[in-house]
């Protein structure tokens, strides 16, 4: 069974805890929400509760296939949800599965415990810089190789108001061949040593492999970004539980050799929340404490086009999984395909996307240009906040 949030207005009503704009009381709120995969036995009992509540059922058949189960969408206020006694005992499960999930969507704090530093997320949104060192990235082109290349570049990001540094060893682009620890490793842990020692914000490490990820927290990272949300290496949840790291849990389909082949989806964020579940229950089996857990949808990672604009649309849907939401969209390729530009040519587009992610929902937005980014969020930030007390 699967809930999600289908409607963004519920979101932002839920996670602002707006007044609804009719001005009924907040718990008179309508809320929706879509329950896949129940019994068809369930249905019924559905029907009958949404009735008394003066709500709405509308059924579907089954995404996935499944002739008995059925998809089911319920409207009702938010109070019926919240509900605690209901007679019907499946019912009375089901409302406690959408309360828990309702109950994990406002947008509160979180504190990400990244070794010897801290980086609250929630309260604004925060800004990551991305540093390849790596010959083939595609975005750089190799710039930032050399040790020296790199720290000087992540320097300036601090400076220009980065709140992560992410740096990566191993190229994910499209098509690109996969690297040996043990390269990756030369490559990262000179550079995470000494930015260790000159920036005083969090440095994340860009890997799918343990022994990486174990070496980069030695040299001095204090996150695990991992492209694939931790289902390729089940040891790199345990080093981050070992080191007491946060880890960032991102959906990918397949390899980034094969991942744009035969791209296919049933229901496109159906099953990005279910990889991203599953990644979220392999962090806390091996683990790593529920507040220290990012969710990334992983644009351009086994996506088309039309799937990376639904995932920008439907960001919020992350929201129902409980962690702060990263969102890295800077310089991909379904930007250029839109604008027909190149790769150093898609500021703009990157610039776009990280003010709608943010409004959708976005916690942390992954980017190459810094600068500019810091200044899209800085502007959101104070458009977002402005209440009726502020006017003159």
């Amino acid at each position: 069974m699967l809930i999600r949030m289908p409607d963004y207005m519920t979101f932002v009503s839920l996670s602002r805890r707006y007044v609804s704009v009719h001005g009924w009381q907040r718990n008179m709120t309508p809320v929706s929400v879509l329950v896949e995969e129940i019994p068809l036995s369930l249905v019924e009992a559905c029907d009958r509760w949404v009735q008394r509540n003066q709500g709405v059922l509308e059924v579907y058949p089954s995404k996935l296939g499944d002739v008995s189960q059925r998809d089911v969408l319920l409207l009702a206020p938010l109070k019926a949800f919240m509900e605690k006694t209901v007679e019907d005992e499946e019912v009375a499960g089901l409302l406690s599965n959408i309360g828990g999930v309702l109950d994990r969507i406002p947008n509160r704090e979180t504190v990400l415990t990244c070794g010897d530093k801290r980086l609250v997320v929630g309260r604004q949104p925060r800004v990551m810089g991305i540093i390849n060192v790596t010959p083939d990235s595609f975005s750089d082109g190799g710039r930032h190789f050399r040790v020296e290349d790199a720290v000087a570049r992540a320097c300036q990001m601090v400076e220009d108001g980065a709140d992560i540094i992410d740096v990566g060893g191993e190229s994910s682009r499209p098509g690109s061949e996969p690297v040996g620890a043990h390269e990756e490793m030369e490559r990262i842990v000179p550079v995470i040593r000494t930015l260790a020692k000159r920036i005083d914000v969090p440095i994340s490490v860009d890997t799918t492999k343990a022994e990486v990820a174990r070496a980069a927290l030695d040299a001095g990272a204090g996150m695990i970004n991992d492209i694939s949300g931790l289902h390729w290496d089940l040891e790199v949840g345990k080093v981050a539980a070992e080191y007491k790291v946060p880890v960032i849990v991102m959906h990918t389909r397949g390899k980034p050799k094969t991942m744009q082949r035969d791209i296919h989806y049933r229901s496109l964020m159906s099953e990005i929340i279910r990889y991203l579940k599953e990644g979220v229950e392999i962090a806390l089996a091996s683990g790593v404490p529920s507040d220290q857990i990012v969710v990334d949808p992983g644009i351009g990672f086994g996506k088309t086009l039309e799937n990376n604009l639904t995932i920008m649309n439907r960001l919020y849907e992350l929201s129902v999984l409980g962690k702060p939401i990263l969102l890295g969209a800077s310089r991909k390729t379904f930007i250029g395909e839109i604008l027909e530009t190149d790769v150093d040519q898609r500021l703009e587009g990157t610039l776009a996307t990280t003010a709608y992610g943010i409004i959708r929902g976005a916690d942390i937005v992954r980017v190459h240009d810094v600068k500019e980014n810091v200044r899209v969020v800085r502007m959101l930030e104070r458009m977002m906040d402005l209440n009726e007390e502020t006017v003159g």
